[in-house]
């Protein structure tokens, strides 16, 4: 036998919100309890200050700015990561 509830749209959109906000917290968490994460953010902020980093306005400039990124790296140091 099958049972079903009526959840009002507005509570199904807050319980949504919600477990977005959980899902958040629990990945920064995370990434808090690991050694490697916290020396990412560390070095990102390293960046941040340096203002090494470059903002773009598209999804088309994302891939220009990844792709030239790569190619760098094939011409530089063997130190670059390739972002996938």
């Amino acid at each position: 036998m099958t049972e079903t509830i009526s959840i009002p749209l507005p509570l199904l959109k807050e319980l949504y919100e919600h477990f977005d906000r959980i899902e958040e917290i629990l990945a920064t968490l995370e990434e808090l309890s690991d050694k490697k994460g916290l020396k990412r953010i560390e070095k990102s902020l390293e960046e941040y200050k340096k203002k090494e980093f470059i903002t773009v306005s598209s999804p088309e400039k994302i891939r220009e700015a990844l792709m030239k990124d790569q190619s760098a790296c094939r011409v530089s140091s063997s130190s670059c990561v390739a972002l996938l």
